[in-house]
């Protein structure tokens, strides 16, 4: 399957259950498993156990999205982008754009992350974008997106995620709100609303 067609699937299953179960633990993930979400991003863990994770989260129908930077183990170069590849993640995240560009490359789905802290993390980070051409961004943390929405709708022409300090369903509906399609959270009282 190429890249824009996953990313179509990503972003349709993301539209109809548009909080994903950002996992950090192995407690997390069997909830997780348990849950509407239909999209499961991984945040932490041993990349040891990651491929046998993987596989439990396609057969419970449904996708992955993987944090290649903060994930114990794997290599943050391109060597890491195929090892998760092969272990079978649907997409890649990264902060990195030269590892962005790399996911692209492979056909995987490729989410930059932004940390906005401040005026210029934002145009340094809109910069990045631009360069690395993601598939799909995500704002962190997503409770600012309301205030810096407008900053960024002049220059993202890909679909926006938001995550990160989402704890509250008053959160998720200003996050869908300001422009995102979807956020990720590791609120497990979040991940079946709709």
């Amino acid at each position: 399957m190429e890249a824009g067609t996953r990313t179509a699937e990503i972003v349709a299953r993301l539209r109809e259950h548009p909080v994903g179960a950002a996992i950090k633990d192995r407690g997390q993930l069997e909830r997780a498993l348990a849950s509407p979400s239909a999209v499961l991003f991984i945040l932490r863990g041993d990349g040891l156990e990651l491929a046998p994770a993987l596989r439990r989260i396609h057969a419970a129908g449904k996708l992955a999205a993987v944090h290649l930077d903060l994930v114990e183990g794997i290599g943050r170069d391109h060597v890491g982008v195929r090892w998760l590849i092969r272990a079978g993640a649907d997409a890649v995240i990264s902060s990195h754009g030269h590892l962005v560009r790399t996911v692209r490359a492979s056909g995987v789905v490729a989410i930059q992350r932004l940390l906005l802290s401040d005026g210029a993390s934002i145009a340094a980070g809109l910069a990045a974008v631009e360069r690395a051409e993601p598939d799909l961004i995500e704002v962190l943390p997503g409770a600012i997106l309301p205030h810096v929405r407008d900053l960024l709708a002049e220059r993202v022409r890909v679909p926006l995620l938001a995550g990160g300090f989402i704890r509250s369903a008053a959160d998720v509906d200003a996050a869908l709100a300001a422009g995102a399609f979807a956020v990720s959270t590791s609120s497990p009282e979040l991940w079946g609303r709709r």
